[in-house]
């Protein structure tokens, strides 16, 4: 996520950027190099952000706490950080908890990306045209707002306003619950004694439907464990849908009765409309503690991470400020 940003920043409009980026993993240092992505690559993370304008913290979501940790002393005065995490209550509580002051945090959500996980696998398009959610922080200026929503524009994405709560619920819905019956539907199928068989018949349907088990799994347990409650709220939810198909199917009269058919149509009508864009607009939910931002000139020096697995103690060593030799 962190090197498709930067590649979509160097294919934007913007001019005068200068984009560093750092990881603790030296195989993701070297991708990062030859996407050709950044102008400087740092082996360690206070070089790469003492003097930056934005920070993006692209990391799997559990680490940024110790990120946040770590950085807050070290940023310059006025530094702008965000996210690209998939759940915001737990992150903008940690930014409210270790960055100081005279530091502003927006934090983001591209709603992009793909199973494939790694900057070899970074694309500079895959934000156009996709919605990217912004949730200033409290004590956020506009300035700050400005200069992320700038950014967001900037790589083609639409940004929205929504707040934080509302964000994970709904996300919680459209992107962590998929995953979930993605997982699901491989996982009973796959332990199924005629597994064997059963791979053999089955085609494009399944393979749609599993493509996100195959995605990154620090990731999704980390979407899990920080955003538990609403995804666990939407199973619930789902289940009770399965139960009313279930019922239905177990009924001979039911069966007769045309129920069937009218869910069917429903759904397909309303996956019709969701593929037109023609869903109502006015559930769209805009933070009431933000008006939206004018746009700034702001874009300067930029910070990337890398989704991949953090342990603390790497972080640590990562962290360090002055080399090691």
């Amino acid at each position: 996520m962190g090197t498709s940003l930067a590649l979509a920043l160097r294919n934007s409009a913007l001019r005068d950027l200068n984009v560093i980026g750092t990881d603790p993993e030296h195989n993701a240092r070297t991708g990062a190099q030859k996407s050709g992505a950044f102008d400087r690559i740092e082996n360690r993370l206070i070089p790469a952000v003492e003097t930056a304008d934005i920070v993006v913290l692209a990391t799997p979501l559990m680490a940024m706490e110790t990120l946040l940790e770590i950085l807050g002393p070290e940023l310059p005065d006025d530094c702008v950080v965000t996210d690209v995490g998939s759940s915001k209550a737990v992150v903008l509580k940690w930014a409210e908890e270790y960055l100081p002051d005279r530091v502003n945090f927006i934090a983001g959500h591209p709603m992009a990306g793909s199973e494939a996980s790694g900057p070899l696998n970074a694309d500079a398009n895959l934000f156009s045209n996709k919605v990217y959610c912004v949730i200033p922080s409290r004590n956020a200026t506009e300035r700050a707002v400005s200069e992320i929503t700038t950014m967001v524009e900037a790589v083609g994405a639409k940004p929205l306003f929504i707040g934080a709560e509302e964000h994970d619920s709904f996300v919680a819905a459209a992107s962590h619950l998929p995953f979930i019956m993605s997982v699901a539907l491989v996982g009973c199928t796959s332990k199924s004694p005629n597994w064997q068989e059963i791979s053999e018949l089955a085609a494009s349907g399944y393979r749609d439907i599993s493509r996100l088990a195959s995605g990154d799994v620090t990731m999704h347990r980390d979407i899990c464990h920080s955003n538990a409650d609403p995804i666990v709220g939407w199973i619930d939810a789902a289940i009770k849908e399965l139960q009313e198909y279930r019922s239905i199917l177990a009924d001979p009269g039911s069966l007769e009765s045309g129920t069937l058919e009218t869910i069917f149509q429903d759904a397909k009508n309303a996956r019709t409309q969701w593929m037109a864009g023609s869903v109502q607009q006015d559930n769209r939910i805009i933070s009431p503690q933000t008006e939206m931002p004018t746009f700034g000139d702001g874009m300067a020096q930029m910070f990337f991470g890398r989704q991949g697995t953090r342990l603390r103690n790497l972080m640590k060593g990562w962290g360090d400020s002055k080399e090691k030799k």
